[in-house]
């Protein structure tokens, strides 16, 4: 049952279409449920969310994702970005929501306490027009281009929230990028010294790992979840992708670019997103090491005809 008096929906955007690797929502993982039925089954288990809807191109998806128990809308296979593909499915299904959420459909791990921060930091915050987290960022990670770091504001509004791991008020954010932001001129020095004299990546990551130096950087690795409210959605779907965005590549940009006030939370760890096969194979070492992943899903996946031979291996 939802926690709050908001109306909130999450949209799951998932495109059968991908360079790297095409129909990975419909990949069988984690003892055996296609990638979007465990992004469905994390999404429904948040408290504050009255509905999960897929937002799909592809007829298989969307019968997996309703296997699942999500509701399914087929939208446009040339929308550009999920967050167009959210908008669209808001509005072919006459969906009323206060809050729209958008949950990356290649998360199969996202926790449902992610879901609820975010809906919970607009509705503690009626300033924000979009809430979105961040979690720590190893120095090891701040040249690292497809680790997306955020600075925010050093000082966080709002009420207090009650004790747990994800307490941290949100602040807003200042600036998103893929470059290192935020970070002391010394530290970045000895970064960027470090990764010019080594000729292989592993290497430099020892090397920064090795060094003495104070964790002086002040951005955090963004978290791709977002929480909208509704007049937000659509006036950001309205708005022609802007400058920064275009150079960054982050969307997010331009809602900062037109002023948008965007929230950030903290959690303290960010769950692994499946984009290449190694992401896939990286996955699934995790399940067959991790006892404590099984036996969380044991009972989801039996209940659901999931579980098959060998996906629970001892």
């Amino acid at each position: 049952m939802p926690t709050t008096s908001a109306n909130a929906v999450v949209v799951i955007p998932s495109r059968f279409g991908s360079s790297r690797l095409p129909g990975k929502p419909l990949l069988r993982m984690l003892g055996g449920a296609p990638m979007i039925a465990h992004v469905v089954r994390a999404a429904l288990g948040a408290r504050s969310v009255s509905r999960v809807l897929v937002a799909t191109d592809h007829e298989e998806i969307a019968v997996a994702a309703a296997r699942a128990g999500a509701e399914t809308v087929m939208t446009d296979k040339a929308i550009q970005t999920g967050t167009d593909r959210v908008a669209a499915a808001m509005r072919l299904t006459q969906t009323s929501a206060d809050i729209v959420v958008n949950v990356q459909g290649d998360e199969p791990l996202i926790e449902p306490e992610s879901i609820d921060l975010a809906v919970r930091l607009l509705l503690e915050q009626p300033q924000a027009d979009i809430a979105t987290l961040s979690a720590p960022l190893p120095l090891s990670a701040l040249l690292d281009p497809s680790k997306v770091k955020v600075v925010c504001s050093s000082i966080a509004s709002g009420p207090a929230h009650e004790p747990g791991p994800r307490t941290r008020n949100g602040a807003n954010a200042l600036f998103f990028s893929r470059a290192p932001i935020g970070v002391d001129r010394e530290t970045l020095r000895a970064l960027m010294q470090s990764h010019m004299g080594s000729s292989h990546r592993a290497d430099g990551d020892a090397a920064v790992a090795a060094m003495d130096l104070p964790l002086s950087h002040a951005c955090r690795l963004h978290v791709g979840l977002y929480a909208f409210r509704s007049a937000a959605l659509l006036r950001f779907v309205a708005l022609p992708p802007s400058h920064l965005e275009r150079l960054e590549q982050l969307e997010q940009m331009r809602a900062l670019e037109d002023g948008m006030r965007i929230v950030v939370g903290e959690v303290d760890h960010v769950s692994r997103g499946v984009d290449t096969v190694d992401d896939l194979e990286a996955l699934e070492a995790r399940w067959r090491a991790d006892r404590g992943l099984r036996e969380s899903l044991r009972t989801w996946l039996t209940d659901n005809g999931y579980a098959g031979r060998g996906a629970f291996p001892s």
